[in-house]
């Protein structure tokens, strides 16, 4: 039974490799001209991620978190603070115990209370595959008195 399942198998696998290199895929087409070259990275076996674990990987190279307002270790005499910033496009922002959404150019902010003396700001930003990058800034609030 084996000795019949497997020539069909074989003459199965090899129809969709021809198939797949005569439509033109760039893949098979690579690792055809491979022979050729010495393999550095795996980039030059395939051009495009195959699941989720390897585009959340190249996914993740794209975040990015720039806070504009307020400046590290700033001094403010007002109790309220506007946080200011620029992410990935529609990123998921937490800041503190706020959490909201990036717009759609990846602009954000929000208002914080500060108390009186050092607060620490933590700005966490993450997409929809999981990946994320924080920031931790310091605002000092002088006395309002």
């Amino acid at each position: 039974m084996v000795k019949k399942i497997f020539p069909v198998l074989l003459i199965v696998i090899l129809v969709i490799f021809v198939f797949n290199y005569q439509t033109g895929n760039p893949q098979i087409k690579k690792i055809l001209n491979l022979k050729n070259k010495q393999i550095t990275r795996p980039e030059d076996v395939l051009s495009k991620p195959t699941d989720i674990s390897q585009r959340s990987v190249i996914e993740s190279e794209k975040i990015f978190l720039q806070i504009n307002e307020p400046k590290d270790n700033m001094t403010v005499n007002d109790q309220a603070v506007i946080v200011i910033g620029k992410t990935i496009s529609n990123g998921f922002v937490f800041v503190n115990d706020q959490e909201f959404k990036a717009d759609s150019n990846g602009s954000f902010s929000t208002t914080v209370i500060l108390d009186e003396g050092e607060n620490y700001i933590l700005v966490v930003v993450s997409d929809e595959y999981g990946n994320s990058l924080e920031k931790d800034i310091v605002v000092n609030l002088e006395s309002t008195q």
